[in-house]
């Protein structure tokens, strides 16, 4: 027969052998949602009768513990439902959330977890074994809590629970003293097990695994004094020489009742009538009786029996150590067990005793703990953020040490205030940040910020630093200049000096004073020097056009550490006054063009093709008419003499705008035979042994036709001059134009040296062969080389280059010179830079030049562009 369900408190009404005794086995712990409060897979089926029922728990107490008796066992069964179970938890929430009694959850759970654990000490008052059920296979370290608040309110309330059950007849002196049967044992049921254990073939190791648990289970409670030498003693005892762990291997049925007993009733209505007894059918179910369960080696029912069969017997002795201590058992009947249980949960849950109150403060622990703990490590978090500080600090560095500071917090700080006390921490921070340790921040053209306290003055810099116009007050901000504290190694205009230079905040510094202050140290400023466009003021009151807001200016600024934008830039080569003219260009640049003029002033207009056959060899046409002339004039401009251009000069300026200064700088060394294209570049401090060479650069040039009256080309007959012998030490920069005949006209050979120097933070400087690789030559300095694919490439020269330089960090080289070696001919090389140092719509900065720029015959020209571009 079923065992009939009753619920605590009860009078034993309808239930049978009274005055039979049994032993009381109590199952508590958490279940899973599906499991809607029934714990463990043995229990499912005897406590949950009725599994479409949704389970009910009494509003007042918030808990119900159901009650079972087995005849046959002669076992009572008590299975408390409750808050730990998560489908009665949720509800509970859900009510919460709809009512808002309380502004937080914690304090509600205080509450509920108050209400539970009177319930729970109950069952620890009425049981002599007490099964712990966990939904998974891991001890659940927050029982030791609970059941070191229940034993301190146990032996609290032991004296006034005495009283109450000294008025129960039957009763022995030690059950009243002790207020409870005996020191229950408490053993732990884990619902599932871990899927390499399953195997039927690893029994061994499963037990080595509940033999582990156990092992941990008893240190955590003897450490924490839950369970003691003396059971008496006690709150529960733990068995000293029996297994008190059961992992569960087979599949868990609690978890969904409802499919469970739908399987079952599939299962029994495949057998034939008659072929079994119902009775049977029922004991194998629940596997307590002597049915099929009993032929497996590892099954709770075996596990649990041992227990209750050592009861019946003699009882538990679970006192350890050398000195005997008093041990007491009884086994109550069926009829005492009602009258005490009735008494244990009026006195425990109904009742309002003095100690009971005592509980609710036990465990609301969370927020008391929060408060202190938090109390006790904001000091410290805040020591952490103030350790090591510097006398003044960017906002990056204030950041990082809060974020410090939080990590100190987070890591010892818990419980429900933890967000008030951050929000606290965090603030106590900022005021000490902003007593007087603000940096100033303004970003160098490099990025780097200013090191100097917040101040006045300096300029604006490159941005991103902390606003002084915001502050309300702002006399008390010092006056000084912006400095970031690094300094770079830079070699001067003509290449020939290097010095260290700080990190320039605006455009003035980076590209004007410092190769100003340079150029003296070095002599360069006694060299020929091409002057620039510059603001020529007409009265005393000029200033700075109003272009645009700072924002959206430093907007277009780009780094080097994150750009990978191309500058570009052209080289030609002009014919003017019966000399020849070529065009070369590097990136994408508009087709070549020259322009040939005779002394007469009268023009000839004339285009330069490139063969796909012959690339370097440029071919002029020459005609009569004027209207052919395809040059694009620059428009002549009325620069203004009131207002100057802020920053440098770029495309999308505003015309009649011209910088106080010229960002750019254009040297002549000095004869052309200055460089040796067998020695390199020996007069050039700083640049690297293997690239401190030029590339050569051959154009050849092919007149169509020639006038009647008079040879615009000079033949090698006509100029002795241009009949060079390789003699000297430079004679590779002789020859430098041949001429000879041909059915289409006359061919010219012309041979230039360029060369596209990068140079990096620390100095070093090296030459580009291509625009993805470093100029390197031969040991015995033979350039494999040429300039065709730095002057003729479809594929601009990158503004940035990584240095090949050994650094812990790498560095990246800007693009900084351009060296031109012009031949000793009638030629005339021109310069026309144009450097894009981002992606569109980033403008392209120029020199402000209307026409090219044209270098004189037989010289070493050096073209230094703006260090960084703002």
């Amino acid at each position: 027969m079923r065992p009939k369900k009753f619920r605590i408190p009860c009078d034993g009404e309808g239930v049978p052998n009274l005055d039979r005794k049994v032993v009381i086995v109590s199952v508590f712990g958490k279940s899973q949602f599906q499991a809607k409060g029934c714990k463990a897979n043995i229990f499912s089926s005897i406590l949950q009768v009725d599994s479409l029922e949704e389970p009910t728990i009494d509003k007042i107490s918030s808990c119900e513990i159901e009650g079972y008796h087995d005849p046959k066992t002669r076992t009572v069964y008590l299975h408390l439902k409750g808050l730990l179970d998560t489908y009665t938890l949720i509800q509970e929430y859900d009510d919460f959330i709809e009512k808002q009694e309380r502004k937080d959850f914690l304090s509600a759970w205080a509450l509920m977890r108050n209400k539970y654990s009177r319930a729970l000490l109950a069952l620890f008052h009425l049981s002599h074994v007490i099964v712990l059920s966990h939904p998974n296979h891991s001890f659940d370290y927050s029982y030791v809590h609970l059941f070191r608040a229940l034993d301190t309110v146990r032996q609290k309330t032991q004296s006034h629970l005495s009283e109450v059950l000294g008025t129960i007849s039957g009763l022995s002196k030690e059950w009243i003293s002790s207020c409870r049967p005996c020191s229950p044992r408490v053993l732990f049921y884990f619902e599932t097990c871990p899927p390499v254990f399953c195997d039927p073939d690893r029994k061994a190791s499963l037990k080595k695994l509940e033999h582990s648990l156990e092992d941990r289970i008893y240190q955590i409670l003897r450490k924490n004094r839950v369970v003691t030498n003396i059971s008496l003693n006690s709150l529960f005892a733990i068995p000293a020489n029996q297994e008190f762990v059961f992992v569960n291997t087979s599949q868990t049925k609690s978890q969904d009742i409802l499919t469970y007993m739908t399987e079952e009733l599939i299962k029994s209505c495949t057998v034939a009538p008659g072929s079994i007894d119902p009775n049977s059918l029922w004991d194998a179910q629940v596997g307590l009786n002597d049915g099929s369960l009993d032929s497996e080696e590892h099954t709770f029912k075996k596990f649990l029996q041992q227990h209750i069969n050592l009861a019946f017997s003699k009882g538990f002795d679970d006192n350890v150590g050398r000195h005997a201590a008093p041990v007491h058992f009884d086994i109550p009947t069926l009829a005492t067990f009602f009258d005490v249980s009735n008494k244990v949960y009026e006195f425990f849950i109904q009742g309002t005793g003095k100690e009971l109150p005592g509980l609710h403060g036990l465990l609301d622990t969370d927020v008391k703990f929060s408060k202190s703990r938090c109390t006790k490590v904001l000091p410290r978090a805040l020591q952490a953020y103030q350790e090591n500080l510097p006398s003044h600090y960017t906002r990056a560095y204030h950041e990082s040490k809060l974020a410090h500071a939080m990590a100190v917090f987070e890591m010892h700080a818990r419980g429900p205030l933890f967000d008030e006390f951050s929000e606290k921490l965090q603030d106590e921070c900022e005021k000490h940040w902003y007593a007087g340790r603000q940096m100033c921040q303004v970003l160098s053209f490099t990025g780097n910020p200013c090191t100097n306290p917040l101040h006045k003055g300096g300029g604006d810099g490159a941005g991103g630093g902390e606003q002084i116009e915001s502050r309300e007050n702002t006399s008390d901000l010092p006056s000084m200049e912006h400095c970031s504290g690094v300094r770079y190694i830079c070699a001067c205009n003509c290449g020939r000096c290097q010095g260290s230079r700080e990190d320039p905040f605006n455009v003035k510094q980076a590209n004007y004073d410092y190769f100003q202050m340079l150029s003296i140290q070095c002599g360069c400023n006694q060299l020929e020097t091409f002057v620039f466009p510059v603001f020529q003021p007409s009265t005393h009151n000029f200033r700075a056009a109003q272009l645009m807001s700072n924002s959206t200016r430093k907007s277009s600024i780009v780094r080097p550490e994150t750009s990978t934008s191309q500058g570009q830039t052209q080289i030609n080569i002009l014919e003017v006054n019966d000399e020849i003219t070529a065009y070369g260009s590097g990136g994408q640049s508009p087709p070549a063009q020259v322009e040939v003029i005779e002394e007469n002033t009268q023009r000839y207009s004339d285009k330069i093709s490139l063969t796909p056959n012959d690339e370097n060899k440029v071919v002029i046409a020459v005609t009569d008419d004027d209207a052919e002339h395809s040059k694009e004039k620059a428009l002549n401009r009325q620069p203004s003499t009131t207002e100057y251009l802020p920053g440098m000069l770029h495309t999308e300026s505003p015309v009649g705008l011209l910088p106080q200064f010229s960002s750019w700088s254009l040297v002549c060394l000095g004869s052309s035979s200055i460089y040796s294209h067998n020695l390199g570049l020996q007069h050039q401090s700083g640049i690297l042994a293997n690239s401190a060479f030029l590339l050569p650069w051959d154009v050849t040039v092919r007149l169509e036709h020639q006038k009647e009256k008079g040879s615009l080309w000079p033949t090698i007959s006509d100029n002795n001059q241009m009949n060079f012998s390789a003699r000297g030490k430079n004679y590779q920069n002789l020859n430098l134009i041949r001429g000879r005949k041909s059915k289409k006209g006359k061919e010219l050979l012309v041979k230039i040296f360029v060369g596209v120097e990068y140079e990096c933070p620390r100095g070093h400087r090296f030459m580009a062969a291509t625009p993805d690789k470093i100029l390197k030559v031969t040991g015995v300095g033979t350039v494999k080389d040429n300039g065709t694919k730095v002057t003729s490439s479809t594929t601009d020269m990158p503004l940035y280059f990584p240095c090949p330089c050994r650094q812990p960090k790498p560095l990246i080289a800007q693009l900084m010179r351009i060296h031109v070696v012009t031949p000793k001919a009638p030629v005339h090389v021109t310069l026309n830079p144009r450097v894009q140092p981002g992606p569109p719509p980033c403008p392209i900065f120029v020199t402000g030049c209307e026409e090219p720029i044209r270098l004189s015959q037989s010289a070493y020209w050096i073209l230094r562009l703006p260090y960084p571009f703002p």
